[in-house]
């Protein structure tokens, strides 16, 4: 009898398929190629990712970048990003991943991955290497989603550099919880800014094509750290930052942060507007050059590079709510590190023209472009201006960082050069000062000149409605040819041009009207932000 009810079972899943549709893909993945322990000189064997190596290999995953050298520490492009999913879907579908050659060679991958909705669009990038995030987000569509079924407790909001409204978060957290993806520390962390290592894909995909080989963890939401553990975690990626003139004089110091092993970072535009040459000193006192991609002066924010590789960098997230705890990291004074703490009172403080994160976190001058960071580490913003008193505080939010277009990174000599101040948008024999009528659409009104300072005078009725938001737009153009206002009195050039702007409501001609009065300086400047500069 036990026979004949095996018999039959037996029979009932050869008919209707009972063998789960989750499993049954996987039967396609075979060895299609033989490996030789020892095959990849630059793969130990005792190497956390050597058996990744080899399941990779004879799946006909990944090959080596030549017969003896599999290369592990380099990076990923998308494009073989995009081949890796396209081979295991298809795989895991059809048996085979056989591709017809196609120029460029990833072409074929591309099509077959936009036809299968593992890509939603094609993209620019495909020689690019792959971040964490992307490659995430592509190989997570490539297997249907009962093959990824969870294995792992891996709470919402409990990855702490993956904030849930991320577009790659629901990827990230469903191979989290397939135990495909682990973190890369204690805590649970992906790094989804930093690039993908060959060594790691090969883990990634054999646990994808192996549910095996898969790992299992837990992730709960962080307790918050306290502002000792904050410094020793997070202050090695802030780094003092000096600048340079022309002559090869310091003009200023502020700070800077790491976000990426690779070197992309992030300070104020203030910081590194104009000026010739940046360097980084690290918490170690090592010394780096520093280069730039892009500037946005309107949010006084700036996207540069620090020479080096391995760095120490700090994760990011966008996720800030009023009464967040928050910490700010940086150098005050240009002397040594130093962690302040406080309260998010608002995490959209509307009076600039970018909406910044004000705080009761105390920042002073040096802390420009310094670490905001949240109770779990996370950079949320860059730290450049308070009150008189260092608080409030303002930081711009790091997703402003998004908008900064620049993807090669020039010395800061050649941004210079390369981002001259528009002479027709100046007043005459003031350059760079920014023309207000020209920016405000409003005629001027007159001029007066008294020992050396030129005042341009506008009729204070014929300004906008929104007055306000007027001064705000000359304040960005003011910061965009270089001047700040480094305390409560005039702007001063970043760049060195050796001339301050004071803007004044005073009467002129019995009317009321505003001034703008432009006075020569006989020292070099310090570049600084509307309010205090940090």
């Amino acid at each position: 009898m036990k026979k004949r009810i095996c018999s039959l079972l037996l029979s009932a899943a050869m008919l209707f398929g009972t063998l789960p549709a989750a499993l049954a893909g996987y039967e396609n993945f075979t060895a299609q190629a033989a490996y030789t322990p020892g095959q990849f000189t630059d793969v130990a064997a005792d190497a956390w990712y050597a058996e990744n190596v080899r399941a990779s290999y004879e799946y006909g995953l990944i090959n080596g970048q030549s017969d003896t050298r599999f290369a592990p520490n380099s990076a990923l492009t998308v494009a073989e990003a995009v081949k890796l999913a396209a081979c295991l879907h298809s795989i895991y579908y059809t048996g085979s991943a056989d591709f017809a050659e196609s120029q460029p060679w990833y072409q074929t991958y591309v099509d077959y991955a936009l036809q299968n909705r593992i890509l939603t669009a094609a993209r620019s990038d495909y020689t690019q290497p792959a971040t964490r995030a992307v490659f995430a987000s592509v190989l997570a569509a490539a297997l249907p989603a009962d093959a990824l079924t969870a294995i792992n407790t891996v709470e919402d909001g409990a990855i702490p550099d993956v904030s849930m409204s991320a577009s790659y978060a629901d990827a990230v957290y469903l191979l989290y919880r397939a135990g495909v993806l682990t973190g890369s520390d204690s805590a649970g962390s992906f790094s989804p800014s930093s690039t993908i290592r060959r060594s790691e894909a090969a883990a990634i995909v054999t646990r994808m094509a192996d549910p095996s080989l898969r790992q299992t963890v837990t992730v709960t939401v962080s307790a918050e750290l306290t502002a000792d553990e904050i410094y020793e975690r997070c202050m090695p990626a802030v780094f003092k930052l000096y600048s340079y003139d022309a002559r090869g004089e310091l003009i200023s110091k502020g700070s800077g942060v790491v976000i990426s092993a690779d070197g992309d970072a992030v300070t104020c535009g203030h910081v590194a507007n104009g000026v010739q040459r940046l360097v980084a000193e690290m918490l170690d006192g090592t010394k780096r050059e520093v280069s730039i991609y892009d500037i946005n002066t309107t949010a006084d924010i700036s996207h540069i590079r620090v020479v080096g590789s391995n760095l120490p960098y700090l994760e990011t997230s966008n996720e800030v709510q009023s009464g967040d705890t928050v910490f700010a990291l940086g150098y005050p004074g240009g002397g040594s590190a130093k962690v302040t703490s406080g309260t998010v009172s608002d995490p959209r403080y509307d009076e600039f023209l970018t909406p910044l994160i004000e705080s009761s976190a105390v920042v002073i001058s040096g802390n420009s472009g310094g670490a905001l960071v949240d109770a779990q580490g996370r950079l949320v913003g860059i730290t450049v201006s308070s009150r008189g008193s260092g608080k409030p505080s303002y930081s711009v939010p790091i997703a402003v960082l998004e908008t900064l277009e620049g993807s090669m990174a020039l010395t800061p000599a050649q941004y210079t050069v390369a981002h001259q101040p528009d002479a027709s948008a100046c007043y005459e024999k003031f350059y760079p000062v920014p023309d207000f009528g020209k920016v405000a659409g409003v005629s001027l009104l007159g001029t007066s000149r008294d020992r050396g300072t030129t005042c341009f005078y506008y009729r204070m009725s014929d300004l906008p409605w929104d007055s306000d938001r007027v001064l705000l737009e000359y304040y960005a153009a003011l910061n965009g040819n270089t001047f700040y206002q480094f305390s409560d009195g005039a702007f001063t050039s970043s760049a060195g041009y050796l001339l301050s702007v004071s803007i004044i409501e005073t009467r002129y001609q019995g009317v009321d009207a505003l001034g703008i009065c432009v006075s020569g300086i006989g020292s070099q400047p310090v570049g600084g932000l509307v309010q205090v500069a940090a």
